[in-house]
């Protein structure tokens, strides 16, 4: 499990890197509830690794950005965002990492006060170092 987001109303959430229906982590919501923490899995990932790190943060609007390092279409990881409309959260997924020069195994997520995306990759970028897989990149996503 990661850190914890908490919004305006004291609902905290986080994240886990295994688990879930899916096998792949989770996101979850802790909500308090006459002095009781009820827990609930806004979404389940299917990759082999789901949210690591610092990977949870959200907007000002309420909705929440991550990095799953081993989801996504290539399975080198993606970023996505959680979405509550309608009393239900919907997952968009932000971009999907081929695990080249672009990275893989992302690790983290933060975000500008433009609504800019920024993280880290583990492996992936320039090739030649590391064992051939590359050394990680720095990553940015603009909306």
């Amino acid at each position: 499990m990661t850190g914890l987001v908490i919004d305006a109303h004291g609902n905290l959430y986080g994240t886990t890197s295994l688990g879930g229906s899916g096998g792949g982590g989770t996101v979850f919501q802790l909500t308090s509830s006459g002095g009781q923490w009820v827990y609930s899995v806004l979404y389940s990932f299917h990759g082999r690794l789901g949210p690591v790190g610092g990977s949870l943060i959200m907007d000002s609007a309420g909705n929440l950005y991550g990095a799953a390092s081993g989801d996504g279409a290539s399975g080198a990881g993606m970023v996505f965002k959680l979405s509550l409309s309608d009393g239900s959260w919907t997952l968009t997924d932000l971009y999907d990492f081929m695990g080249t020069t672009d990275g893989r195994y992302p690790d983290g997520v933060f975000l500008d006060s433009a609504g800019n995306l920024y993280g880290t990759a583990s492996e992936g970028g320039a090739a030649g170092r590391c064992n051939n897989d590359g050394c990680g990149t720095v990553w940015e996503i603009t909306p």
